[in-house]
């Protein structure tokens, strides 16, 4: 199964954010362990490089964002993938558009994020803790 992790999901597990890290880390195992094929869009790099230089120093920062590239791939993102997530009607955030092009563009399964409205607008976005869910479901399957 192909993943693409919001940032959202991905802060929660480096900034330790409770209640959210323990289903968030949990993912980051499942892709650890190659249970799960897990990507990143290349844009949510730098936006997680920002929130985490907040509380940690940049050679901290960088350690973390290479340890997250062991565990998951990086989505690049051209100008079509930019324009064909513009064309996306339904979305009024252009962040949000281009992480489902993303997902689109590695042929993936779900958008694991925590934004709700995100969740309402595709049936590809899941929550953190249903994905757990879920994945464990289809392990007893």
């Amino acid at each position: 199964m192909k993943i693409l992790i919001d940032t959202n999901v991905i802060l929660d597990v480096l900034l330790k954010r409770e209640p959210f890290a323990k289903d968030a880390y949990t993912i980051f195992k499942m892709a650890d362990e190659k249970v799960v094929t897990a990507y990143i869009s290349a844009f949510a790099v730098t936006d997680i490089y920002y929130f985490i230089n907040k509380n940690l120093n940049h050679d901290t920062c960088i350690k973390a964002i290479k340890a997250l590239f062991n565990i998951m791939n990086v989505v690049s993102v051209a100008k079509q993938d930019i324009e064909k997530a513009m064309a996306l009607s339904e979305f009024n955030d252009l962040e949000d558009a281009l992480q489902l092009q993303s997902l689109k563009k590695i042929k993936g399964n779900f958008i694991v994020t925590r934004d709700e409205k995100f969740q309402r607008l595709t049936d590809k976005a899941i929550s953190p803790g249903d994905f757990v869910q879920r994945a464990l479901k289809d392990f007893e399957d």
